[in-house]
C-alpha cells in the first residue's frame, strides 16, 4: 500500500466519518442518560426519603455533578489520546500494524528488525493455524487494538471480558455497592434516612464512558498516523 493510498483512501475516510458518528452518538446518549439521573434526582420526593437534608441540596448536588461528569470524561478521553498517540509513535509498532501490507524486501528487513526468531515463529504459528489469509484493513484495527502494548489501558482493550480484569472489576464493585448503598428505600440507613442520593449511578456512566473512550482515542490515534503519515 502506497502513501498516497493510506493518506487518502476512501477507507479511511470512511472510518474517519463512522468514528465521528459513533463518538457524537455515544455523547449524546450518556448525556441524555445523565441528565435523566439528574431529573430523578431533582423530582425524587426527598422530604420522606431524607428528612435532614433539605430538596436544595440534591438539586444543588445534581447541578454539580453532571458538568464534572462531563469533564472528567473529556479529560479521560484526552489522556487516552495522548496515550495511543505515543504507543503508536514507537517504529515497531507501527511495523506490526502494517506486516501484513508489506513486500517481500519490506518483510525481510522487518524480520531483521524483530529478530531472528520472533518473526519465523509468529509465521510458522499463522500458517499453523491458518491465521495468515489475507485480512481486510477493518481486521488489521481489530488485531491491533488488541496487541497494543498492556500499559495502554489494557483492562477496556479486553471488550466485555475486561469485567475481569482486577482493576475494572474493583471499580464496577465499589460503583454497584455504592449505587445500593446510597439508593433511597434500598440502601443503609443513614440517620432518619433511609439511602441518601441517585448520584452514584452517574459513576455506573462514567466507567461506560471510559470504556467508550478507549476506543474512540484509539482509533482517532490510528487514523490520524494513517493519515499524516
Amino acid at each position: 500500500m502506497s502513501f498516497h493510498e493510506r493518506r487518502y483512501s476512501s477507507w479511511l475516510l470512511g472510518r474517519e466519518e463512522s468514528l465521528t458518528r459513533r463518538r457524537d452518538n455515544a455523547g449524546r446518549l450518556l448525556i441524555a442518560l445523565g441528565v435523566m439521573v439528574a431529573v430523578a434526582e431533582a423530582l425524587f420526593p426527598w422530604e420522606r426519603a431524607t428528612p435532614d437534608i433539605p430538596p436544595l441540596a440534591h438539586i444543588g448536588a445534581a447541578a454539580l455533578m453532571l458538568p464534572v461528569l462531563y469533564f472528567m470524561l473529556q479529560a479521560d478521553y484526552r489522556a487516552k489520546l495522548q496515550g495511543f498517540t505515543r504507543a503508536m509513535d514507537d517504529l515497531g509498532w507501527r511495523l506490526a500494524f502494517l506486516d501484513p501490507l508489506l513486500e517481500t524486501e519490506q518483510a525481510a528487513l522487518l524480520e531483521q528488525y524483530h529478530g531472528a526468531m520472533l518473526k519465523p515463529t509468529q509465521r510458522w504459528l499463522d500458517t499453523t493455524l491458518h491465521a495468515s489469509q489475507p485480512r481486510s484493513l477493518n481486521a488489521q484495527v481489530q488485531r491491533y487494538f488488541r496487541a497494543m502494548p498492556s500499559p495502554v489501558h489494557e483492562a477496556d482493550r479486553m471488550g466485555w471480558l475486561s469485567i475481569f480484569h482486577p482493576k475494572t472489576a474493583l471499580s464496577w464493585l465499589v460503583v454497584i455497592a455504592l449505587c445500593w448503598m446510597l439508593t433511597p428505600y434500598l440502601g443503609i440507613r443513614i440517620g432518619s434516612s433511609v439511602g441518601l442520593t441517585l448520584l452514584p449511578y452517574l459513576l455506573v456512566l462514567f466507567l461506560a464512558g471510559g470504556h467508550l473512550n478507549s476506543r474512540f482515542a484509539y482509533e482517532l490515534a490510528l487514523y490520524n498516523w494513517l493519515r499524516l503519515g
